[in-house]
């Protein structure tokens, strides 16, 4: 038999581009708890769509690791609860929908699908400049070190590579067109709270014990400014390699060589930049689980988290929250 079609799409989309935490509403299009995945003696509780308090959310989310770590409380691991924390820091990663019992295989799948087609230029994006990176250094630095025939692949494969980059916004286009307007529509609307932002991080980087890290949800300040660069940076790169790789200047001209020189000083604050967007939302996030073994080990003498979760040892469990760390 066909697939039923999807009742309400256009509104679980605007709840998805929301930056707010969608699990509670997605149960709304969810029938509940399954009769096979209940207990028996529990038949009221099947259909039902309120929060069962089961925390999953909770421990899902990437936003409370971030502010606070571990929450214990029972009464805190309900979606009530996970909207309070997060606010309007939402990560759009939709952990808590994929984590709910309550959210039915369909409504996850829909959400998990939603943001593919930009995480996937997104990572290909990703790609194409670490390999353009390494591929340009290459090339500019090592080329009377190598055979010819590999710095003429370097060279085919850069251009290649270059190409590829040009054409990802078309993809974009191609494959997310909402989310690619989206994206426009965001990083150019700038007001007085990206000014307060900035304010608010200068004073967080002074004393972070006393500052809180300002809004880290999507599309923040940083975040904007970032995509923004890319947006700038892609057809400026675009039209000076075309111009190096199609030789419309001779080598020894100078117009070449600043065309060069614009092409590898964007090449590497673009780089530089890429570091620092891989640290904040990777490495950082390593380093501080490393940082909570070392700090259990030390105190427990193994590498296990279970010991955190017991009543008698909650109150060193709070030594362990985000805002008591020095990052």
């Amino acid at each position: 038999m066909p697939n039923k079609p999807q009742p309400g799409s256009s509104l679980r989309d605007l709840i998805l581009d929301l930056n707010q935490t969608p699990v509670a509403r997605m149960r709304l299009f969810s029938e509940g708890v399954n009769k096979n995945t209940r207990l028996f003696f529990y038949e009221t509780a099947v259909g039902d769509r309120a929060c069962l308090a089961c925390g999953n959310c909770v421990d899902a989310c990437p936003v409370v690791r971030d502010k606070q770590r571990f929450v214990f409380i029972q009464n805190q691991r309900t979606s009530m609860a996970l909207e309070n924390i997060v606010g309007l820091e939402c990560r759009r990663c939709y952990n808590c929908i994929q984590a709910c019992p309550q959210v039915t295989k369909e409504n996850k799948d829909y959400a998990n699908s939603y943001r593919r087609g930009e995480k996937a230029v997104h990572l290909l994006l990703a790609c194409t400049i670490f390999l353009l990176a390494a591929t340009g250094i290459i090339t500019s630095h090592y080329r009377n070190f190598l055979p010819l025939f590999e710095v003429s692949l370097l060279d085919v494969v850069h251009r290649a590579l270059g190409m590829v980059l040009i054409f990802l916004p078309v993809l974009y286009y191609m494959i997310d067109r909402h989310h690619f307007f989206r994206l426009f529509r965001k990083i150019f609307s700038w007001n007085r709270n990206d000014l307060k932002w900035v304010k608010e991080l200068i004073e967080h980087l002074r004393d972070h014990r006393k500052n809180p890290m300002p809004y880290t949800g999507e599309f923040n300040t940083a975040q904007k400014a970032w995509y923004l660069y890319v947006v700038c940076m892609l057809p400026l790169m675009a039209v000076t390699g075309m111009l190096m790789a199609l030789e419309f200047y001779d080598t020894t001209e100078p117009a070449y060589f600043n065309l060069l020189l614009i092409h590898m000083v964007v090449a590497l604050i673009t780089d530089l930049l890429l570091f620092v967007h891989i640290y904040i939302k990777y490495l950082r996030k390593w380093a501080i689980t490393v940082y909570d073994l070392v700090r259990v080990f030390i105190k427990r003498h193994h590498l296990n988290y279970a010991d955190l979760y017991e009543k008698g040892d909650y109150a060193f469990a709070r030594y362990f929250t985000l805002e008591k760390r020095p990052f």
